[in-house]
C-alpha cells in the first residue's frame, strides 16, 4: 500500500524527533557523570535539607523553670577527696575566714538539718560576719536541737542584744542560767541585757553575780564597772575597771572607762595614761578627745608603747 506524501511527512518527522531524543538521552546521561551526586538528586527532584543560618539552638526549658529568670551563679564549693562540708567550714572557721565558713557550713546544715554542732557553728560565722538576722536563725535552731546547750543561748542573748532585742536577749539569758546557774558567761549576757533595758540595780547585781562565778572574766568586770559609771558610782567602778584592765590590757574600751572613772575621781594623770593607752590599743573613739581634753596628744599617746600587757 503505498504511503501518501502526508503520511511520509509525519513518519519523517517523527523519526527525527526520536533521534532528537535518543541523543538526548545520550547527552544528560554522558553529562551526569561529571556532576556531583547533590546535582543529580537535584535533577532527579530530591532537595535535601538546609541548614539555616548559624544561631545558637532554641533552649529547652527544664520542668519547673519556665519564666524563671536565673540569678547570679553563686560560688562553687570544692570537696576534696574525703572532706565534708562540716569540715572544711570548720578549717575557715579557724582560719578566721568566716563568709567561707558560713558557706560550706550553710551546705552541711542543708544536709543534716537535725546536726547541732554545724547548725550552731554556722550561728557564730553569720554573727562574726555581720550577719545578725542569720546568725539569730541559726543559733535559735541550735538551741533547739539541744535543750541543754548553754553556749548556743548565750551567744544567741549576744547576737540579740547587738540587734536590739533585749527582752528576747534576756529570755535567752534566763534559759542559760536556768541549765546553768553557775554560768558566769550567762550572768553576764543577762546584765547587759538589763542595763539596755534601762535596769541598772539588776544588771550590776547579775554583773557582781558573773563575777563571783568566774573572777577572770574581763568583760563582766568591764561591764560592771561602766555601769557603776552610768549609776554616778565613780569610786566604786574603779577596783572592776583596774582588774578588767590587768586581765586584758589591750582593749581600747577597757581602758577608755577606765579612764573616765579616774577623771571622775580626781585622778587625773592616772585617766591621761588610760586614755593614752586606749589610743595606743584602738577599739575607743571617745579616748582621743577624752585625752585631748585633759591636754594629751594623740600623736604623743600613738608614739608610746602599751605596757603591762596581758595575755589570755
Amino acid at each position: 500500500m503505498s504511503m501518501s506524501r502526508t503520511g511520509r511527512l509525519i513518519l519523517s518527522c517523527g523519526g527525527a524527533a526520536t533521534v532528537v531524543a535518543i541523543g538526548a538521552v545520550i547527552w544528560i546521561g554522558m553529562e551526569s557523570k561529571g556532576r556531583t551526586a547533590e546535582e543529580r538528586r537535584a535533577e532527579q527532584g530530591i532537595v535535601p535539607a538546609k541548614l539555616g543560618p548559624s544561631e545558637p539552638p532554641a533552649p529547652v526549658s527544664i520542668p519547673g523553670t519556665e519564666g524563671v529568670t536565673p540569678g547570679p551563679v553563686a560560688p562553687s564549693l570544692v570537696l576534696e577527696t574525703g572532706e565534708t562540708y562540716y569540715g572544711k567550714g570548720e578549717a575557715f572557721f579557724k582560719d578566721g575566714d568566716f563568709g567561707s565558713a558560713s558557706r560550706y557550713l550553710e551546705a552541711e546544715v542543708q544536709k543534716h538539718p537535725d546536726r547541732f554542732y554545724p547548725t550552731y557553728l554556722l550561728g557564730i560565722s553569720l554573727w562574726k560576719e555581720g550577719k545578725r538576722d542569720g546568725a539569730i536563725e541559726s543559733l535559735t535552731s541550735a538551741a533547739s536541737l539541744d535543750p541543754a546547750s548553754v553556749k548556743a543561748r548565750v551567744n544567741l542573748g549576744r547576737v540579740l542584744n547587738d540587734a536590739g532585742r533585749f527582752e528576747e536577749a534576756l529570755r535567752s539569758s534566763d534559759e542559760a542560767i536556768a541549765i546553768d546557774p553557775q554560768s558566769s558567761a550567762a550572768h553576764n549576757v543577762r546584765g547587759r541585757a538589763l542595763l539596755n533595758l534601762r535596769r541598772g540595780d539588776e544588771a550590776i547585781e547579775s554583773f557582781k553575780t558573773s563575777i563571783e562565778k568566774d573572777p577572770t572574766n574581763a568583760y563582766a568586770q568591764n561591764n560592771l564597772g561602766y555601769t557603776l559609771i552610768q549609776e554616778g558610782r565613780f569610786p566604786e567602778a574603779v577596783p572592776y575597771l583596774e582588774e578588767a584592765v590587768r586581765l586584758q590590757s589591750g582593749i581600747g574600751v577597757f581602758q577608755n572607762n577606765l579612764g573616765m572613772a579616774y577623771e571622775h575621781t580626781n585622778q587625773v594623770d592616772k585617766a591621761k595614761a588610760a586614755y593614752a593607752k586606749a589610743v595606743q590599743a584602738g577599739g575607743s573613739e571617745a579616748a582621743g578627745n577624752n585625752l585631748e581634753r585633759l591636754g594629751g596628744t594623740i600623736d604623743d599617746a600613738r608614739a608610746g608603747q602599751p605596757d603591762d600587757e596581758a595575755t589570755d
